[in-house]
């Protein structure tokens, strides 16, 4: 064998060993281990830094909460796309830490006798259950709360899905005083609208697109103002909904939609709200399409029911996009 290929192959072994490596990260590995006079000699600092090379986490689309359990006691983190890593100080000596974000991945657990004075960065790389199917992202259903006057509430997600993120904070409940105008007090602030999303199994939904509207994405927005205006959002939830949702669809090429209403959506999640206001809920569902199908087919824009504004009423639209693997 020529002598130079011979190196170049010993070369590149290497790299070949670490691509591979890479494919199949282990769940828990330490990046670095060094000494640190930043650190105090009783202490240890740890980086944990979050590994999604698949996009199981789907961290482009929401943020994810992760629950650290340290010798029993829980704190939790959030991680976004831009910011994937978190901290944490812990006296030296030997310690017992869990990770945990839902049933939809596997706990990792982390064990080690940590030196004072050491600085550590540590990888997690969270691997879906063995038990878990397809997931999908319920986002921002915001909730808008009307009544005729001031009104004491308290009001309840109901959902088969794992909530990842809601503001204001919710525990279990959200509960607070509406307004006429739309405003909400809540914690002694105001909000104009209550958010949260969430991940479910795919298998939630049962959709049939021969039902769908199939639309050009350059002609999302008129699309969308035409049916929003259809349904009766008023100004505020029309903008909300298309700054949201128009930039993203205006770039793809072909479109199907799907548009699923109030009791339809219960499947996904249900609203327990005390007192008793109308519910008018409003989810899109859509995915990118190669081309359009060649017949002709109308847009089912009177289809849909019109909002209900009588009496104390609420309003929540939110969505999920399909992603071509699903």
């Amino acid at each position: 064998m020529n002598q130079k290929l011979v190196i170049l192959i010993l070369l590149l072994i290497p790299f070949l060993g670490f691509s591979k490596g890479r494919e199949s990260l282990p769940s828990v590995w330490i990046i670095k281990d060094s000494v640190s006079d930043k650190v105090n000699r009783d202490s240890t600092q740890l980086v944990f830094k979050v590994e999604d090379s698949y996009g199981q986490l789907m961290l482009n689309q929401h943020s994810v909460i992760v629950q650290v359990k340290i010798d029993g006691k829980t704190k939790k983190f959030t991680i976004t796309d831009k910011k994937r890593s978190f901290k944490l100080t812990l006296s030296k000596g030997k310690h017992h830490l869990a990770f945990y974000i839902n049933a939809n991945f596997e706990e990792i657990h982390f064990e080690r006798e940590l030196q004072g004075s050491h600085y550590y960065e540590i990888g997690l790389n969270f691997q879906g259950s063995y038990n878990s199917g397809k997931q999908i992202m319920v986002e921002k259903p915001v909730i808008y709360l009307y009544s005729e006057a001031e009104e004491a509430f308290n009001l309840k997600i109901k959902t088969d899905g794992d909530l990842q993120f809601t503001y204001p904070v919710y525990n279990n409940e959200w509960k607070g005083t509406t307004s006429a105008n739309g405003s909400i007090h809540l914690n002694g602030s105001d909000y104009p609208y209550l958010f949260w999303d969430a991940v479910l199994p795919i298998e939630s939904l049962q959709l049939n697109w021969q039902d769908a509207d199939e639309i050009i994405g350059n002609q999302t927005i008129d699309y969308l103002v035409s049916q929003l205006n259809h349904l009766g959002f008023n100004d505020k939830e029309k903008a909300d909904f298309i700054t949201y949702w128009g930039p993203r669809m205006q770039q793809m090429k072909y479109i199907q939609v799907l548009w699923i209403q109030n009791e339809s959506i219960n499947k996904i999640a249900s609203l327990d709200i005390s007192p008793a206001f109308t519910q008018n809920r409003i989810y899109i569902v859509f995915k990118e399409i190669s081309d359009l199908t060649d017949e002709s087919i109308p847009l089912k824009i009177n289809t849909l029911k019109p909002i209900d504004r009588s009496k104390n009423y609420l309003v929540e639209w939110g969505g999920i996009e399909i992603q071509s693997n699903l």
